[in-house]
């Protein structure tokens, strides 16, 4: 059994038992998350397609882990000046491991 929800604008693909990367969740770690913009569940031989979401159908979760993302670095050369900036930034992120799908 799979689902596709929606977080935040963004569409996750999940099944149950993986863990799933989303932006950083205000939450504590171990804390439950729910899902409840499902727009599509897949069981054995059939499809549930919402318009825009499955009616009655909630992916849920638990909170494992927090941290940082690998660092993207980006570079800037102005060549009249012979000006360059470095900038950089590490993109926090949340692991949700996906307990059951509902729908």
């Amino acid at each position: 059994m799979y689902a596709i929800i929606n977080d935040r604008g963004r569409q996750y693909k999940v099944r149950e038992g993986e863990l799933l990367r989303v932006d950083l969740l205000p939450l504590e770690k171990g804390a439950a998350v729910v899902f409840d913009k499902v727009l599509l569940v897949g069981k054995d031989g059939g499809l549930k397609v919402g318009a825009p979401t499955v009616a009655g159908a909630k992916v849920t979760g638990v909170l494992e882990n927090q941290a940082k993302g690998l660092k993207t670095v980006a570079y800037r050369r102005i060549q009249t000046n012979r000006h360059k900036v470095r900038t950089g930034h590490r993109t926090q992120y949340s692991l949700v491991k996906i307990g059951k799908i509902e729908g």
